[in-house]
């Protein structure tokens, strides 16, 4: 016997909509079959979509829908089981060619993801944080920089107004190079004004070098996020964190009560992302940065601040060195189960190298990939990731006069890989499972063979 619950589907698929019912269907390439106490949890990658079996055959029948593809006569199951399984994705058409369907959302995504243009004001950077993957340099975004980056938004805003425009302030240290936030922040603004185009900021920051009217400067440059890096508590922080010679504000300045009075006056404001980067040399700190946080009265304010534990790794291939005192994969897990064990419901926690909640398939995809998103280096190169700004080589164009040293400025290898990146077309990707809830994972890794 066998029990079927109501499925929740979080994709309708095209088959839904067919009213003429096949003569034969095959089990999705996506099923999962996850035993629980009383019979088995039905899970599609593909539509998001959950169902219970229950019942003696739960478990057997469970196995057989997320084993190899098999084929059912349209009479050899209950009608209504049918319908109902096709509704969740369980079981598609024979001969449905699922990973196209994926691969025409996966298209669909980068063309529909809205614009987001990361601005990188400076390379320069006021801390020495013994990690940093970044090159610094004096290179850096001026106000003759300003009319380009409104030209390329303008050309490609003017697509879809409607779906605004998401500036990230980057570097460096952004706050280092405000000159420019400040005339740039007001042209984009004025921008999206004129086209009737919703527009938002955010700022990635090491939460040093804010200027004293920071209220009024979140309002004046509509900032809904704010990332603060810190390095556990103070002792490691300010150790790990050190000013560069001549950045300090004073004898005695840390940088980390620095940061720490910054997200005080941030959270009457806007959202606050802790950043806590972690190896196996300062994970120590982590609950016990929660606690600080917690008597800071952090989780209390009108935007709850939230925190996201970082494993600290090789983000490029300046900082291989990283490998050393990096933590594996199993001991950053054991790290993060430990931190939710212990936090309590009053804190709010997530990761960027993990989904929240349940694993629904994506509908969008990064900055990177997406079609209007870009990152303006402050060579005057152009990215499509932030993590490579400053790698030349890595550049997809330009804005400036910038050379490429060693080869022409109009050439750039890695414009063409970008554009025609498609996990559905990967050896591995394209055979996985997994795949509608990961879309291959990052692709800067895909491209520098990660």
């Amino acid at each position: 016997m066998l029990a079927v619950s109501p499925s929740e589907s979080a994709i309708d698929l095209e088959a839904v909509a067919c009213n003429e019912q096949p003569c034969s269907f095959d089990n999705s390439r996506y099923n999962f079959s996850v035993p629980v106490t009383d019979g088995v949890l039905l899970y599609n990658a593909n539509s998001g979509a959950v169902t219970k079996l229950t019942g003696a055959d739960a478990v057997e029948f469970g196995a057989v829908l997320s084993g190899g593809i098999c084929e059912f006569e349209a009479g050899t199951l209950p009608e209504g089981l049918i319908t109902q399984f096709r509704a969740g994705g369980f079981l598609v058409p024979s001969g449905t060619d699922e990973l196209a369907i994926i691969r025409e959302r996966f298209w669909k995504a980068r063309g529909g993801t809205p614009m987001v243009v990361t601005l990188t004001t400076t390379m320069n950077c006021n801390l020495g944080c013994y990690y940093c993957y970044e090159s610094r340099s004096g290179d850096r975004l001026t106000g003759s920089d300003v009319l380009g980056i409104i030209t390329w938004v303008a050309d490609r805003l003017v697509i879809a107004p409607r779906d605004g425009l998401h500036v990230d302030w980057y570097g460096g240290e952004p706050l280092l190079n405000q000159e420019f936030i400040e005339s740039a922040s007001a042209a984009l603004q004025a921008l999206c004004t004129k086209l009737q185009a919703p527009y938002s900021a955010s700022v990635i920051s090491n939460g040093t070098a804010w200027p004293d009217d920071v209220e009024a400067f979140v309002q004046r440059h509509r900032i809904r996020q704010v990332q603060v890096s810190f390095d556990g508590l103070q002792p490691n922080h300010d150790k790990r964190r050190r000013y560069r010679t001549g950045y300090r504000p004073g004898p005695t300045a840390s940088s980390f009560e620095l940061a720490a009075a910054l997200v005080d006056r941030l959270l009457n404001h806007t959202r606050v992302d802790i950043r806590l980067n972690l190896d196996r040399e300062n994970q120590i700190d982590l609950q016990p940065f929660v606690e600080f946080a917690r008597t800071r009265g952090w989780f209390d304010r009108k935007f709850q601040a939230v925190i996201q534990p970082a494993r600290l790794a090789s983000f490029s291939q300046r900082s291989s060195f990283m490998r050393k005192v990096e933590m594996s994969v199993v001991e950053y897990d054991r790290l993060r189960k430990d931190l939710r064990d212990h936090a309590g419901c009053d804190v709010r926690i997530e990761e960027s190298e993990a989904p929240e909640g349940f694993p629904y398939p994506k509908t969008s995809v990064c900055a990177a990939l997406a079609s209007r998103s870009v990152v303006f280096g402050a060579d005057g190169l152009t990215y499509r990731c932030g993590l490579q700004v400053g790698e030349k080589h890595r550049a997809v164009g330009k804005t400036s006069s910038a050379d490429l040293p060693g080869q022409p400025a109009e050439v750039f290898a890695d414009s063409a890989w970008w554009q025609a990146f498609d996990p559905t077309i990967q050896p591995n990707c394209s055979r996985c499972s997994f795949l509608p809830i990961c879309w291959g994972g990052c692709p800067k890794k895909h491209l520098e063979g990660d």
